[in-house]
């Protein structure tokens, strides 16, 4: 059997290596939003907007954005209890494509809030921080805002729940149905005659009309109140076939990071309430977290307010229960979920690869620490704002007592509460049982070839009864997992039987394959990779003549023969002939023939460029379709054969920036800066040229610390990112960076946003 030398893990979110404009939703950078109404009144005028409740917005003159003007922009206020009439600061709700088709970044709706619920404004920002690594959740930042001249203070930049949202993470257009899950009231509905009472977006079955789902869900898609009433009635119904209908994996992850993050006014809390629903192309509705402003204790009723429910005190909060809603029929994912014992024993799993990786080794605190630094000059100059600077700094890690914000009262710190938490979740019974050891993942062909076949392997040890052990698989990122038993029998490329090591084989098609492994015995479960489903293994599955790169948002980089800037896809052949091309197509959706190449080769070795721009009156190849920005899947097609040669599905690629594998012509693919018709590892996105920095890093490899030293120009900023373009750590004016707590591999240093240096973690 042979072992995988190296194992590459693939996680569904990216970023930029330019020099390019900051992305409009970076921790570290703080936007500016100018806005001039032609109105005087502008203020009262939007009180009544949000009075009349019809979602009216007042139109701007022009919008400024990070210098960028904008006109015909729509605004208006938003928020429940974050809005007051007599707020000189309102979250606001601006959209740039109000009256005509413009965005920022791609970003068209931009939503702010105002910091009323959190002395510290970190509260926000650090639990969507958190949860991106476990699920696809909305980035968030920060903006000062300006009206018609004035300042208006500092708001929290939150990226909204819509169409771009769901293209860029689930695949999806937006023709699939879409929920904003809140009640019309917090009373829950309107008691529509024949329809069952619910309690908020509880995703109860309330009967067979689907007008009783009106009260209690807000659809944001051209339909799906059918789709709502189904999945309520198959959660009543039918919970044993849960997979079938709905993300149990992002479901798990999602009541998990509420809980743990005792963010109360969510699905788990009293009013059941603030999350998103997305049925994506499966049919399978998928949970999406939304409004972290009351976060980690901020809104203190875990159970309905009312005689003999007073709120929360900081201890009640502290050790609420990991499996609250378990038996409560009023909250049927968390019904359904807890009485499952694999399920139960994942919710375990997931939470605490969480608390081991932010909260065990203090990093949350740390995240915490750098995002208070990047608002502190702009939060003490703010005159709009709820709480002192004085308040903001200790409410990090103990509890204040305030009349500032809604409502005012005593608000837990955000470490007194964590810290104290963690130790009583890791206290529990289950959260103390041994799970199974996974190691030496391995693949019996580290270069497989599409259309064949190979087996994947795991050592495990049980450490416990009744070992069972599941491969999950995939060809792209827009299917299902399937998920396939491992076996330990001698006859699954397992090496001998019983000795230790588990194997399954799996059929390949075009499509690179993406896994991971799971294993429980009675008491405990573990995945590998820790973050799986959201995060996986992957094997790259290539042939002949493959889709080598692609840049799907080509604004200035490479131009074609006529000067412009189009989309291009980049093919490679991995062999020592000629491989002539009658009878292929490019597709960028189900149709395998729609775009046919004309009478030519590809020659031995070499590359070919065609232009994804809808001209094919150009000279060269030009293909009759463009790439999604936003991410899509590409295949080429072999019609003699039947057969799908090379396919690739994306995420959002920055502008300019090519997506290509690594190693050229085999490898997975990643961000780099793009090599138009050349070797993709010649990329300076990838190759260090120690010549030319001013910098040095030490020591290379690391365990711990790495250290920067400059002697010529000054130190500004160390950011770190993995090999696939994830920012992970931002510091300013900082020499040194503590990296204990990332995994063994390869990263990524750009200092002061231009010079790369590669090093390793050991």
């Amino acid at each position: 059997m042979t072992k995988k030398l190296y194992i590459v893990i693939i996680t569904i979110f990216w970023v930029s290596f330019t020099n390019a404009q900051n992305d409009f939703y970076d921790e570290n950078y703080i936007n500016q939003i100018e806005i001039f109404f032609p109105q005087s009144n502008w203020d009262q005028l939007m009180d009544n907007y949000y009075a009349a409740g019809n979602g009216d917005r007042l139109t701007a003159d022009s919008v400024i954005v990070n210098g960028i003007v904008f006109d015909s922009v729509g605004v208006k206020y938003k928020g429940n209890s974050s809005y007051n009439v007599n707020n000189a600061k309102n979250p606001l709700n601006i959209k740039l494509n109000h009256i005509k088709n413009q965005d920022y970044q791609g970003y068209y709706t931009l939503k702010l809030s105002n910091g009323d619920k959190d002395p510290t404004f970190v509260r926000e920002i650090l639990s969507y921080f958190i949860s991106r690594h476990y699920m696809q959740a909305p980035k968030a930042n920060y903006t000062e805002v300006y009206i018609n001249g004035n300042y208006i203070g500092l708001y929290g930049n939150i990226e909204s729940i819509n169409k771009k949202f769901v293209e860029e993470h689930f695949y999806s257009d937006d023709d699939n149905t879409l929920f904003k899950c809140n009640p019309a009231n917090l009373g829950g509905g309107g008691g529509t005659t024949g329809c069952s009472a619910g309690i908020g977006s509880s995703l109860e079955y309330l009967g067979p009309d689907s007008t009783c789902y009106e009260d209690y869900y807000e659809m944001q898609s051209d339909f799906g109140w059918e789709d709502m009433k189904n999945l309520t009635y198959e959660l009543d119904q039918n919970p044993n076939n849960i997979e079938q209908y709905f993300d149990v994996d992002r479901g798990i992850w999602f009541l998990a990071l509420n809980n743990l993050l005792v963010n109360m006014d969510s699905y788990i809390g009293p009013f059941c309430q603030n999350y998103y629903l997305f049925q994506d192309d499966n049919s399978r509705f998928l949970p999406v977290l939304w409004d972290f402003n009351e976060s980690f204790g901020h809104f203190s009723m875990i159970n309905t307010p009312g005689p003999g429910n007073p709120p929360a005190t900081t201890q009640d909060l502290q050790e609420m229960n990991p499996f609250l809603r378990d038996g409560d029929a009023t909250r049927p994912l968390c019904n359904i979920l807890f009485s499952d014992p694999t399920y139960k024993k994942m919710y375990v799993a997931h939470m605490k690869t969480i608390i081991a990786e932010f909260f065990n080794n203090n990093y949350y605190h740390q995240k915490a620490d750098s995002l208070h630094s990047t608002i502190s000059t702009v939060f003490q100059s703010d005159q709009n704002t709820f709480y002192t600077w004085s308040q903001a700094t200790q409410n990090i890690t103990t509890s204040i007592t305030t009349s500032g914000g809604s409502g005012g009262g005593t608000k837990v710190g955000i470490t007194e509460l964590m810290n104290a938490r963690t130790a009583y979740i890791l206290s529990q019974t289950e959260f103390q049982n041994t799970a199974p050891d996974i190691s030496n993942i391995g693949v019996s062909n580290t270069n497989p070839t599409s259309y064949s076949s190979l087996y994947i392997t795991a050592d495990i040890i049980a450490n416990g009864n009744n070992i069972d052990v599941k491969l999950g698989y995939r060809n792209s990122p827009a299917q299902l997992f399937t998920k396939i038993q491992m076996f330990d029998d001698g006859n699954h490329g397992d090496g001998a039987a019983n000795d230790g090591t588990f194997g399954s084989q799996i059929s390949l098609n075009a499509s690179d394959v993406q896994y991971y492994i799971y294993a429980e015995n009675t008491d405990a479960a573990k995945f590998s990779p820790a973050r799986a489903e959201h995060e996986f293994y992957i094997i790259s599955v290539t042939g002949d003549l493959v889709i080598n790169e692609l840049m799907p948002l080509n604004t200035s980089a490479i131009a074609d023969q006529d000067g412009e800037y189009d989309d291009w896809i980049e093919l490679h052949n991995n062999t020592n002939s000629d491989i002539p091309l009658l009878g292929y197509y490019l597709s960028d959706n189900n149709n395998n023939l729609k775009w046919a190449f004309p009478d030519t080769s590809i020659v031995a070795n070499s590359y070919l460029i065609i232009w994804a721009d809808e001209n094919g009156s150009e000279t060269g190849l030009h293909a009759n379709f463009k790439l999604s920005s936003s991410g899509e899947q590409l295949a080429l097609y072999d019609s003699t054969n039947a057969i799908v040669v090379d396919e690739v599905v994306f995420g959002a690629v920055p502008a300019n920036m090519g997506y290509a594998r690594i190693p050229n012509g085999i490898g997975p693919f990643v961000i780099q800066d793009p090599t138009f018709n050349m070797n993709n590892e010649s990329s300076t996105a990838l190759v260090e040229d120690l010549s030319k920095n001013d910098f040095i890093l030490f020591p290379n490899p690391a365990t711990n610390t790495i250290f920067v030293k400059t002697s010529k120009e000054k130190l500004r900023t160390i950011t770190v990112y993995s090999i696939f373009g994830e920012k992970i750590i931002h510091e300013a004016h900082a020499n040194k960076i503590d990296i204990s707590y990332l995994k063994s591999g390869m990263y990524l240093i750009k200092i002061n946003n231009n010079q790369n240096i590669k090093f390793i973690k050991q």
